[in-house]
């Protein structure tokens, strides 16, 4: 489009080639600065914001929103406009998207340090309103003095934001600034502000000179850069996500031992995992010295769960993931023993950002010690998660002891839905039939569920080989109505490993059930069932899955992870 002039919109092919102009039929055109398309009560429209303002001098800043036009046509009328201003004085501001699930237009600041987000509503209104302010973005890099101080005799202000897009499923948003493309991913009920101060992953864009514009591609994978020059290019920008493919989803369940971070939660028990200048207090030292358990009692008064400890437990996490599908990690990652969506999303962010995730999916439960299981996926979430709390009918006084089993459900690259279940079990000092009455509720879970759903379920079942051979726990519960992953891998020993009794079991482990009323080959590829333990911090001298200890500075978690690949092709 023409940013001053005459206010025409350019139609493009993908391929940079001009397909034809459209008159806006507005004789307004002061500092047209960003465009946006969405989709609204089933048709589409597009945004032309007029918010260019060099000087901070104008009062009224203007939206201006129509349908959008065929390319053939030579002229389309707008069909409402929103004028505005900020509540805090004049400002330039050249990145607007439109966040369509709260039907509302976020515009970004540019010449700001840190840039600031505002809001303003999609819909038609009365008058001139009052944008509001959402806070600073600080999830850009700011310059430093020296950099501002040379951006002025350059006039190259290359960390301002100069774009901005939101794809059409309001999952993922691009900033554009002169030299990059930051990517940001949205999970579900974040608000947009949230997300943006999230940690991006960064695609530079290298000699590209004058980016102005971006725009999210059809699979909100790839974006479209182009510049202000009367001759740029249009640049494609693959953001470099690995993408599953139906015909082999690959899972992990992946037990990470007390993965917390060092904030002290209200309601959780979660005193070990704190800072040791944070365990000074009296009431600590009582509360820790309550506990029974010699080698718990110390870790709550001594650990010191540092930003350092923190932090190496995240890098040795991420090295185990990234043992998986050379390098790229599997496709849906279950998880167990984590204590909040934040330190997975911190995981995700900055330690996997190049990997294609989206944001973690966990719900809080009711376990005593504030852990829960929780997902990774790069597969679309369809719908919301739920979290189905598991209550131990029996046992009502051990009921604060287990996890629930969480529900989502993913979009597979041909459109179906593969159901996800990531369980917790009650651990094996627990009597049997809690484990027992465990497996009856993920089954009638599964059992409910909608012919047309591929299903599995991922986790630490918690059921120990001498408790399978003494009862048959697989064979009663989960051989009749699943396909085993450990089943198929003849080489592999177990996932833990306990020590006093010499013996490996599989309390992790992965089942498959393909879709009901569905003509279909859908399985666990044989071959693909392997345990993820390549990594050498992951291994102890003996060859047994080697436990975190913070203090030493060693270990990973006292599970291996079990690693499986989903074969999903349907019969036609």
């Amino acid at each position: 489009m023409n940013d001053s002039g005459k206010p025409v919109l350019h139609a493009l092919d993908l391929a940079g080639k001009r397909l034809g102009d459209v008159d806006l039929n507005k004789s307004d055109n002061r500092d047209w600065e960003d465009l946006a398309s969405f989709m609204l009560d089933g048709e589409p429209y597009v945004l032309v914001a007029d918010v260019g303002d060099n000087q901070a001098r104008r009062g009224k800043l203007t939206l201006y929103i129509a349908k959008e036009p065929r390319v053939d046509e030579n002229k389309t009328k707008v069909d409402w406009e929103i004028d505005f201003e900020y509540p805090n004085g004049p400002r330039d501001a050249e990145a607007v998207a439109v966040d369509i699930d709260n039907e509302r237009v976020l515009v970004l600041s540019k010449r700001d340090i840190p840039p600031s987000l505002y809001e303003v509503p999609l819909r038609e209104v009365d008058g001139k309103v009052a944008a509001k302010w959402l806070g600073t973005l600080d999830s850009l890099p700011r310059p430093s003095r020296q950099d501002v101080e040379f951006a002025r005799k350059l006039k190259s202000w290359h960390w301002q934001p100069v774009g901005m897009d939101i794809s059409a499923d309001n999952r993922a948003a691009v900033i554009l600034t002169y030299r990059a493309v930051y990517y940001y991913l949205r999970r579900p009920g974040q608000d947009w502000f949230d997300a943006l101060n999230g940690k991006p992953v960064r695609i530079g864009l290298g000699n590209f000179a004058d980016a102005e514009a971006v725009a999210f591609g059809d699979d909100a994978r790839t974006v479209y850069v182009t510049g202000e020059g009367r001759h740029t290019l249009l640049l494609r920008v693959d953001l470099g996500m690995p993408q599953a493919d139906s015909s082999g989803i690959t899972v992990m369940s992946f037990n990470v031992q007390n993965l917390f971070d060092n904030v002290d939660d209200p309601g959780k028990d979660d005193k070990a995992y704190l800072r040791i200048a944070d365990k000074r207090g009296n009431a600590h030292i009582m509360a820790c010295n309550e506990i029974e358990v010699e080698s718990w009692r110390n870790e709550c008064l001594y650990l010191d769960w540092s930003d350092r400890a923190v932090t190496r437990k995240l890098r040795v996490l991420a090295d185990t993931i990234r043992q998986v599908n050379d390098g790229r990690g599997a496709d849906v990652i279950a998880f167990q023993e984590v204590e909040n969506v934040d330190i997975l999303d911190r995981l995700r962010a900055e330690h996997l950002a190049d990997l294609g995730y989206e944001p973690a999916i966990l719900v809080e439960g009711s376990d005593a010690r504030g852990i829960d299981v929780a997902f990774l996926s790069r597969l679309p979430l369809r719908g919301e998660p739920v979290l189905h709390e598991f209550d131990a009918p029996d046992f009502p006084e051990r009921s604060g002891d287990t996890r629930g089993v969480l529900q989502a459900d993913f979009e597979l690259p041909d459109g179906g839905v593969l159901t996800g279940f990531a369980v917790h079990f009650p651990a094996p000092y627990h009597p049997t039939p809690m484990r027992a009455a465990a497996y009856e509720h993920l089954n009638a879970l599964r059992a409910a569920l909608p012919d047309g759903h591929h299903v599995f379920a991922a986790g630490d079942f918690n059921t120990t080989s001498t408790e399978d051979e003494r009862e048959g726990m697989f064979d009663r519960y989960a051989r009749p109505h699943w396909t085993v992953a450990h089943d198929l891998c003849g080489a592999c020993r177990g996932t833990y490993y306990y020590a006093p009794e010499d013996n490996w079991s599989f309390l992790d482990t992965i089942l498959f059930a393909p879709a009901r009323g569905e003509n279909t080959t859908a399985g666990i590829r044989a071959d693909s069932v392997a345990i993820a333990n390549e990594n050498p911090a992951q291994v102890t001298a003996r060859g047994t899955p080697a436990r975190h200890d913070s203090a030493a500075g060693t270990g990973v978690s006292d599970h291996w992870p079990i690693v499986a690949t989903f074969e999903l092709a349907t019969n036609q």
